[in-house]
């Protein structure tokens, strides 16, 4: 199908503000009610599992006579910049294989990622739900959710799954098992404003090799133009290009079983340092992830970190300003290149029979299918979960040929790693104290050794409890 049929309306400019819809998390506390509760996903999952542990559909429990709603929480639909590509999505879907297999997706607006939970613990059905990723492993206790080898027979989730890269399949893991698939996301992406460049005598059309050479630039636009080399929020949202300035340098947030915190090693104390010479000399802006994307589209910035979640306000500001926008990975230290982790979204299920694991199933299918991604990636920007399709002229290659920042994200899918998922019973305290480690390491004349230690010392605390 092509990328001009798929699409009912083209791909839309919106403004920055409603990006960070995209960054909210479902909290990790609170107990579900009856019904719709939290146990209900879970319970279905055993009723069609074989005594080998194994999911078997043995008949078609869908008829288009008598359609099942899926309800999918969304706060991507209730997002000004992306809902109309969730809208299109519904509807193409509705008129085409929903109608078909008898299954109605109704997107459910979670503006700010806790109607889901709220309306579990009331017994309201809730089937899918675009979580983030940090909060995946609260989501087992607080929705209920299922994994998808639990639900799902396994052939038809190796069918779906062939032609995505084997690490982003591993995104959502938890114990070995798939609590959520990516849905939208994004690798760190380094945004340059090319006229600012050329003003303090630099090449756009390269990338700074490492944080020492970024750094270098930086002093030399603020002494050359006035304007700040980098704008990076210490907080970045969720802490996931925080994770990736950590992983770059050949630190770990989490320990291999989630056990314990451990970034204030040798090598994380030294990517902060690296990272804080930016705001102690006045060559950064920080501030909120908004504060820092409005930063630089407003032309006060002339480098930013961010996902491609923002890609489209950033070519609308440099239209409308006349400026050149270019896009490169993340730099990586000492030369390297950096580790990229994932922004964004994932999708977990809480089916609560068998019928309803099979529609939930066509939804899915269909969101992160060929046509899915192709709506998801031209009409918002994230990467597409199936890299082929940049390289179908059907599909998407002739958006991403005309959109070359895209390809440099979609480069970067075989070298993902998990962006942290938090111990489920603390997971929104813990992210509150890595985001305050980060500011407090960073933005102030704090040891950033001593408060990464104190900060590590505190978390671990919360995760032994």
């Amino acid at each position: 199908m092509k990328l001009k049929k798929i699409l009912s309306a083209g791909l839309g400019i919106a403004t920055i503000a409603g990006v960070m819809a995209g960054c909210q998390t479902v909290s990790a506390d609170g107990s579900a009610g009856q019904n719709g509760s939290a146990d209900s996903g879970q319970q279905a999952a055993s009723e069609n599992m074989t005594e080998a542990g194994s999911v078997v559909w043995e008949e078609n429990l869908l008829d288009p006579e008598n359609p099942v709603t899926v309800k999918f929480y969304s706060y991507s639909f209730s997002s000004p910049m992306f809902g109309t590509g969730f809208q299109t999505m519904m509807d193409n879907f509705n008129n085409g294989i929903g109608k078909e297999k008898g299954v109605i997706l109704e997107f459910v607006a979670d503006d700010i990622g806790t109607k889901a939970e709220t309306d579990v613990k009331v017994g309201q059905q809730v089937d899918i739900v675009q979580a983030s990723f940090q909060s995946i492993d609260g989501d087992r206790d607080t929705l209920g959710i299922s994994a998808f080898e639990d639900v799902f027979p396994k052939e038809e989730l190796d069918a779906h799954f062939e032609g995505i890269p084997e690490n982003c399949l591993n995104l959502g893991k938890i114990d070995d098992k798939m609590y959520a698939l990516a849905f939208t996301f994004s690798t760190p992406i380094l945004y340059v404003n090319g006229d600012l460049l050329e003003q303090a005598g630099l090449d756009p059309t390269r990338a700074p090799k490492d944080w020492d050479e970024m750094y270098d630039w930086c002093v030399q636009i603020k002494e050359k133009t006035g304007k700040y080399g980098l704008a990076l929020s210490p907080t970045n949202s969720t802490g996931w290009v925080t994770d990736s300035i950590l992983y770059s340098n050949g630190a770990t947030v989490l320990n291999s079983d989630r056990t314990a915190v451990e970034f204030a090693s040798d090598e994380g104390v030294k990517a902060f340092e690296s990272w804080k010479r930016f705001y102690m000399d006045d060559v950064a802006v920080g501030g909120t992830d908004t504060e820092a994307m409005q930063a630089f589209a407003a032309g006060e910035a002339a480098m930013h970190i961010q996902s491609t979640s923002v890609y489209t306000s950033f070519v609308s500001a440099s239209e409308s300003a006349g400026w050149t926008l270019y896009g490169y990975p993340m730099p990586g230290f000492d030369g390297q290149p950096s580790i990229p982790t994932n922004s964004g979204s994932a999708i977990v299920v809480r089916p609560d029979s068998e019928q309803k694991a099979q529609a939930i199933w066509e939804v899915i299918k269909y969101v992160t299918g060929d046509e899915g991604y192709t709506i998801i990636t031209s009409e918002i920007g994230y990467l597409p979960l199936r890299p082929y399709l940049a390289d179908d002229p059907d599909y998407l290659k002739d958006f991403v040929d005309a959109n070359p920042i895209i390809r440099v994200n979609i480069d970067r899918l075989e070298d993902i790693q998990p962006a942290s998922i938090w111990p489920g019973d603390h997971a929104a305290e813990l992210l509150t104290l890595y985001n305050d480690m980060s500011v407090k390491a960073l933005t102030t004349d704090a040891d950033v050794a001593q408060t990464m230690q104190e900060y590590q010392d505190q978390m671990n605390q919360y995760i032994q409890q």
